[in-house]
């Protein structure tokens, strides 16, 4: 199947599952994402000791804006946690919008604040307090996606407000809700034909904000970082 551009995906583990699951994504693109995820999880298990396991569990959830050099599938705009399967095997989870270049542009980025908001809350959801699958799939399709219009349903309520208001000030829409207040600059730096991604702590369960900005491939490194984090990162 094709990914479907502008509707959210998913793949990866989550608790009330006992393998891997996804909804809406590509073969191509989950074969993409298992292979770095694998191997990022094959070097962790390097470790002389606990310590990595005992880290990938307590990681955040992270942000990212992936552009389409990496997969060569366009760019991608979602999140990324530590999660396990209903044994406790660990996997992540990744939730993701895939964006055909030439559809990208930065008003998509720069609205996009609620977005990741609800991805990381729909997440904690899943991962931390176990629902189940389906639950959590129907929660990710009520989120809006950046850029899209909402419609919004007019009633005779509405008209009489309109009449009562006339000529005032029309109220601003709350700034967290349409600008991505952790990382301003990004979606003017953000180029979708390139190769260099964002990552950004989404901070719903209260970590601490950390931003990174990865080249070329994804490898072990950037597995590390986000999932292994060194104390000096905390």
């Amino acid at each position: 199947m094709d990914d479907a551009r502008g509707q959210l995906g998913w793949y990866g583990k989550i608790p009330a599952s006992g393998d891997f699951v996804h909804r809406r994504l590509s073969r191509e693109l989950i074969a993409w994402w298992d292979r770095w995820l694998q191997y990022g999880l094959a070097a962790m298990k390097q470790a002389p000791d606990d310590s990595a396991a005992r880290s990938f569990a307590s990681a955040p959830i992270w942000n990212f804006a992936i552009p389409a050099g990496p997969s060569g599938r366009g760019a991608q705009l979602g999140c990324l946690a530590p999660s396990r399967d209903r044994v406790g095997r660990a996997y992540p989870l990744c939730v993701i919008m895939p964006i055909a270049e030439n559809d990208y542009h930065s008003s998509i980025l720069d609205g996009a604040s609620d977005y990741y908001r609800k991805i990381g809350a729909s997440i904690l959801t899943a991962v931390r307090h176990g629902c189940a699958t389906e639950q959590f799939d129907r929660e990710l399709q009520t989120i809006q996606i950046p850029g899209a219009v909402q419609p919004v349903a007019r009633s005779s309520g509405s008209d009489i407000m309109d009449i009562l208001n006339a000529g005032l000030e029309t109220a601003a829409e709350p700034v967290a809700a349409r600008s991505l207040t952790a990382w301003p600059d990004l979606p003017f730096c953000f180029n979708p034909s390139s190769h260099t991604s964002y990552w950004w702590t989404n901070q719903i369960d209260g970590a601490a904000l950390q931003t990174y900005i990865h080249g070329g491939a994804f490898n072990a490194t950037l597995f590390t970082r986000l999932f292994a984090s060194l104390p000096a990162w905390r």
